[in-house]
């Protein structure tokens, strides 16, 4: 069964995290304290201020809107 799950904080850690719920089936949204850096990561689906080099998984919603 898929859970729904807010991850507060797109830092590293929090990137991370709900990357990995994602990629476990859970419907995640992820919220990032930064709006241009939460548009960056939807349109590029990468956080290229804490963890660039990690692929957010395309389920993975993110929003800065809280």
């Amino acid at each position: 069964m898929s859970e729904k799950i807010a991850v507060i904080g797109g830092g590293s850690w929090g990137t991370t995290l709900a990357g990995l719920l994602a990629d476990k089936g859970h419907d995640v949204t992820l919220w990032v304290y930064e709006e241009d850096l939460a548009v960056r990561m939807v349109r590029n689906r990468a956080n290229d201020v804490y963890l660039p080099e990690y692929l957010l998984p395309q389920a993975l919603n993110v929003t800065s809107d809280m």
